[in-house]
């Protein structure tokens, strides 16, 4: 062979070798971007999961403590929904690799019953003994799947790949239940494994505060002295950040790590923001919520109630709500955090007192506390009763008993609400107790 020849066709080689390499690199490239999209999209989906489930669990447990049909109708119709939302994520997660297959049947026959349920109170029936049992069937399992998707997500979220088989949920066997079922809706075959801030702490109404409206406006220098005040600080370290406009116009404030807004209508402390870390927990519970309603005091909120309190981070988180002889104000609430370290507020934020305060209409009940109680499901013991003012989707306040109650069915505690004027159930609140604190939900 000639030397021209064999120079020529070794640089085809080594041209097509590379050409190869050069592909495969690329193709190389294009599968791991795919892997790691796919990858994105199944912890997204997951994700989803998870919070439609945590919902299902939520109004399943609602439906058992619920004795009205408004109430349960409504429940119902919300549970239906996030079933869907639960079947819709599923379908996203590679269903063979997860072992998902029964998570879709028992979110298909709990989706089923819920319609079921639904139509039965739209056609003035009421819901049987027998029924009441199926809807704890249904939580039973429903906190089964809720735990066993949560760890999954614990294991994702530590490193674990859905797309490396690495996901895996809970296999536990489970014996088939028999239930009784309307001609219209199918038999269970068997089952898979399966705050917060504090009540009503997110209805901040889209309305303009009648406390600021008939406050008298203050002026740069006078909000910024209730800013070194609030973080005791003086005046001179305190300095003008920003002016917002909006509901609820206030002059912003900068110290170090704090940040501090006052609104220019009666230099009310909107809020307070540190930006530091807290690294250890030197205090009680106890004495954080005396430190946060010293604070309030402090700041002119008086007649303010704590209503619920968590730890996390070494933060003790309290929710006050406002309190006018025996009633309970639950349109005006704020938060405040307190270091754990050394008792120092970290945080504030009353922005929902400041927009729903005002003065009310004295409170009339038109039913007996007796009458009241009557209203409360049977499947329910009750602990306690406060009055309570409460809002409503609608903007609107209705004046309430608030019953705290325990399930003769799971032992936990809840919050029943009777309107005080018609009896109807107006909303139901779940309890939750760990050792950072009581929430609801």
């Amino acid at each position: 062979m000639k030397l021209r020849n064999f120079v020529r066709i070794s640089s085809v080689t080594a041209f097509a070798l590379a050409a190869l390499i050069a592909v495969t690199v690329i193709n190389t490239k294009h599968m791991n971007t795919y892997k790691q999209q796919l990858e994105v999209s199944y912890r997204q989906s997951l994700s989803e999961l998870n919070e439609s489930l945590d919902l299902i669990n939520t109004d399943l447990t609602k439906s058992l403590y619920s004795n009205s049909d408004a109430e349960l109708l409504k429940i119902s119709r919300d549970l239906y929904a996030e079933c869907a939302a639960a079947k819709n994520a599923v379908s996203r997660l590679p269903v063979t690799q997860t072992e998902l297959s029964n998570v879709y049947k028992f979110l298909s026959q709990a989706s089923d019953y819920a319609q079921f349920i639904g139509s039965k109170i739209e056609r003035g029936e009421t819901v049987s003994t027998n029924e009441h049992q199926t809807l704890k069937v249904l939580l039973k399992y429903a906190n089964q799947l809720e735990k066993s998707t949560s760890n999954s997500v614990r294991i994702v979220e530590g490193g674990a790949k859905i797309t490396d088989s690495d996901l895996k949920l809970a296999d536990a066997k489970v014996t088939p239940v028999s239930n009784s079922f309307s001609q219209s809706v199918k038999s269970f075959e068997s089952y898979p494994t399966l705050l917060y801030d504090g009540p009503f702490s997110e209805q901040v109404l889209n309305k303009d505060s009648a406390l600021l409206k008939s406050a008298e406006e203050k002026s740069k220098n006078e909000c910024r002295k209730i800013a070194a005040d609030a973080i005791g600080k003086s005046e001179k370290r305190v300095i003008f950040d920003s002016e917002s406009k909006g509901r609820l116009p206030a002059y912003t404030f900068k110290s170090g790590r704090y940040t501090v807004a006052v609104t220019k209508r009666g230099g009310y402390v909107k809020s307070i923001l540190y930006s530091g870390k807290i690294t250890e927990s030197n205090i009680s519970e106890s004495n954080a919520s005396e430190l946060a309603k010293s604070l309030l005091d402090g700041l002119g909120y008086k007649n303010m109630e704590q209503s619920y309190y968590s730890v996390n981070d070494n933060v003790c988180t309290v929710n006050f709500a406002y309190k006018d002889k025996d009633i309970y104000y639950y349109s005006d609430l704020i938060k405040v955090c307190v270091s754990m370290e050394n008792g120092t507020v970290i945080a504030l934020d009353a922005s929902t007192y400041l927009t729903n305060h005002t003065k009310r209409s004295a409170f009339i009940a038109k039913i007996k506390d007796a009458a009241a109680r009557r209203k409360i499901s049977p499947y329910l013991e009750i602990k306690g009763v406060k009055k309570c003012v409460i809002p409503g989707d609608d903007g609107k306040e209705t004046q309430c008993f608030e019953y705290t109650c325990t399930s003769r069915d799971t032992g936990e505690d809840a919050l029943i609400y009777i309107n005080a004027k018609t009896g109807k159930e107006e909303d139901i609140m779940l309890l939750l107790y760990s050792d950072n604190g009581t929430l609801v939900k």
